[in-house]
């Protein structure tokens, strides 16, 4: 039984993500991933390396029609190994205030994701 309270939209986006860690470790890298799903709580995407659980992330969506792209911030929930392609699926949960952009561009995914599967 799904216990989401959001729907997750699928959706291939570029996302640019710094990971903000304590001050006596590296305090940032930065990497660049492709998310395949969103909601109004959080993300998936994968990435090259495993990203330790928890930690924090910047990340910066880049949004079709919005050039500075949409900025987030948000925890890491899981790493798992995606084995058939060598990478790690990391799921993000958001924290702190969200922009309020955010609903107007799930709406716009969701009417794209609707559009695309009634085809």
């Amino acid at each position: 039984m799904e216990k989401r309270n959001y729907q997750r939209i699928l959706r291939d986006l570029k996302v640019s993500y710094t990971i903000i860690a304590e001050v006596d470790n590296t305090p940032f890298e930065f990497g660049n991933s492709v998310m395949i799903d969103v909601s109004r709580t959080g993300l998936a995407m994968i990435v090259d390396e495993p990203i330790p659980v928890p930690m924090l992330l910047q990340l910066q969506l880049s949004v079709p029609n919005r050039p500075s792209g949409l900025f987030l911030l948000g925890k890491s929930i899981y790493c798992v190994p995606v084995e058939d392609i060598g990478m790690y699926r990391i799921g993000i949960k958001f924290v702190g205030l969200l922009p309020p952009e955010l609903d107007i561009v799930l709406n716009e995914f969701r009417i794209l994701q609707n559009l695309s599967s009634s085809s």
